[in-house]
């Protein structure tokens, strides 16, 4: 920056710090800048910063016990969704968690994804039977859903010397039949514990939802801060002395200066 530059910005601070005493003591130059009137200066300024000390204190008072207000609600909140959630992920649980693939099955924690032509589609594992079997030029994985409908997957044999992907080893297509196996019955383990738990988490969330003590206590100790801050004689003081200081400046100048 240059010596212009600085002498501008200088000239610039100290315009708007004339300007500013002028608005803080108004009346005139001699007002605002005697040292006649210093005494009287220093006492209107006392009182202001007695009485926005005080403001001040009664406000983080306040915002403090709003704050724990405002906390208080969200964590109400936030324990309603995540016990909503629970609900909704024991009643709809999705697909889960990806198990394993092989040829056109994909297996996930709830359901078995079929994704051979004409389109792809989904077989819940609930109540689903999975049986191998081996013929001259396949291995099929044998699906009988709830409903009784079969769905047969089929794995050409693994050719000696070939390095076809698309040829599967006999004890490969063994292994994720038993995986399907295995995810079934930890499905229908699943499913026969849910009504229990849906019981249970439909309890807590009633119980939850009735428990509104931490925000009732909060609400409370905000309404007692409000109260005091009202009737707090310091701050009743403090106000009753800023507003003589205002007229005895408004006496003695003519003019009522800001709070």
């Amino acid at each position: 920056m240059s010596a212009a530059q600085w002498v501008m910005v200088v000239g610039l601070s100290v315009g708007l710090g004339v300007l500013w005493r002028r608005h803080r003591f108004p009346g005139g130059w001699a007002f605002a800048f005697s040292l006649r009137y210093e005494s009287d200066r220093a006492a209107l300024a006392n009182a202001r910063n007695r009485a926005r000390a005080v403001s001040r204190e009664a406000a983080l008072a306040e915002s403090a016990a709003q704050a724990e207000l405002t906390s208080a609600e969200v964590a109400y909140e936030r324990k309603m969704r995540q016990l909503e959630q629970q609900m909704a992920r024991l009643r709809n649980p999705g697909s889960g968690e990806r198990l394993g693939s092989l040829g056109e099955l994909v297996l996930f924690q709830h359901v078995l994804v079929v994704t051979s032509a004409p389109a792809t589609r989904s077989i819940d594992l609930a109540g689903l039977d999975a049986r191998f079997d081996t013929g001259r030029t396949n291995h099929s994985i044998y699906l009988t859903d709830v409903t009784g409908r079969v769905h047969r997957a089929k794995y050409p044999h693994m050719i000696p010397a070939s390095d076809d992907q698309h040829r599967f080893d006999e004890e490969a297509v063994r292994d994720f039949t038993v995986a399907i196996q295995n995810a079934v019955a930890d499905e229908n383990s699943f499913r026969a514990r849910v009504p229990h738990q849906l019981t249970q988490a439909e309890q807590q969330l009633k119980r939850a939802r009735a428990d509104t003590s931490a925000q009732e206590a909060a609400r409370k100790r905000l309404a007692g801060v409000r109260q005091r801050n009202r009737l707090d004689p310091h701050r009743k003081a403090a106000d009753s002395d800023l507003e003589e200081a205002l007229q005895r400046w408004k006496t003695l100048t003519g003019h009522l200066p800001p709070t």
